[in-house]
């Protein structure tokens, strides 16, 4: 049972703790390794596909199991695999935003030549969804890894860039168009908990916004592991506030060593506390696909409660 959403925030920036994390000299060497192996062009396309066809394969065959059409379509700036359950109603569309997956290989010592998840947790929250659902993929995962627009950066340092939000937000509004829906709850895991952070100002239609386990604060996330900075990323704790008119609710697990709630502290700060949900004995994966189907309920009751209208 998740519990203690009304918690307050008591640890101050300046004391968060920086985890000592074997991966920092390792990263770092990879990073100059990584820069030098993409100015050599170090990594053909083949490559690129041994890992995707796999992970893609998987992830296709999962989607077909639970009865979800699978497609791609262009954002403005890459395109994007898609995967989407349709009801019978057209007001709300929750929007999937699926984790990091795999950026790097060889321990951080290099870029990965697919970035595509193993396990993509966020496609088996869309498979728990009854109601209208798209998985919207991010860029240069899945099926669409070789497109000419895909580069190492930009599942790297660029994972966060405005040009993957903008590309992202777009494929979200034409779907959204075409299929006459009124309103979208972003839902976003990980990674992709700050992509629909980052996405929301850029979708009309926007109504709420759901992250579990994400990275709120992606500069303390990376300084706290000792990780690469993203240079060519947003942050979300950097950007404007959300439009109060959007509701949100943060899921934070109490034994997540990927993304503890400190890392997050400075966006969530801003909120009402009401807004962060904490679940003691979560961490990153464990049970968040499990406890997905009672907590859809209690966010439609939010968004009923608020006007919203869910059918």
């Amino acid at each position: 049972m998740i519990l203690d959403a009304a918690m307050a925030l008591k640890l101050p920036m300046q004391n968060l703790p920086v985890k000592q994390s074997p991966l920092r000299t390792r990263v770092r060497r990879g990073e100059h390794r990584a820069r030098t192996a993409w100015r050599a062009g170090a990594f053909p396309l083949m490559l690129a596909l041994v890992g995707c066809v796999d992970r893609t394969s998987s992830a296709v065959d999962y989607a077909h199991r639970h009865h979800l059409v699978i497609s791609s379509t262009y954002g403005s700036t890459f395109r994007h695999q898609l995967f989407a359950r349709l009801g019978s109603s057209r007001h709300l569309l929750f929007v999937f935003v699926e984790g990091d997956g795999s950026p790097y290989a060889k321990d951080g010592m290099e870029p990965a030549a697919d970035p595509t998840p193993r396990y993509p947790l966020a496609l088996h929250l869309v498979a728990e969804t009854p109601f209208s659902a798209l998985y919207v993929g991010r860029p240069c995962y899945f099926s669409v890894r070789a497109d000419t627009a895909c580069e190492p950066k930009v599942w790297t340092v660029d994972r966060y860039s405005a040009a993957a939000v903008e590309s992202m937000a777009a494929a979200v509004n034409s779907f959204v168009a075409d299929h006459g829906f009124t309103g979208t709850v972003l839902v976003g895991y990980s990674g992709g908990g700050a992509l629909s952070v980052l996405m929301a100002p850029h979708i009309a239609s926007t109504r709420a916004i759901v992250t579990l386990a994400a990275n709120l604060d992606t500069a303390t996330w990376t300084r706290w592991h000792g990780y690469l900075a993203l240079s060519g990323s947003l942050n979300p704790a950097a950007e404007p506030p959300i439009d109060s008119a959007i509701l949100q609710r943060h899921y934070v697990g109490g034994r997540d060593d990927n993304v503890p709630e400190q890392v997050s502290r400075h966006y969530l700060s801003r909120l009402d506390p009401g807004d962060i949900v904490r679940v003691a004995d979560f961490d990153h994966v464990c049970c968040w696909v499990k406890q997905w189907p009672d907590e859809l309920l209690v966010i439609r009751r939010a968004l009923l409660e608020a006007g919203v209208d869910i059918d």
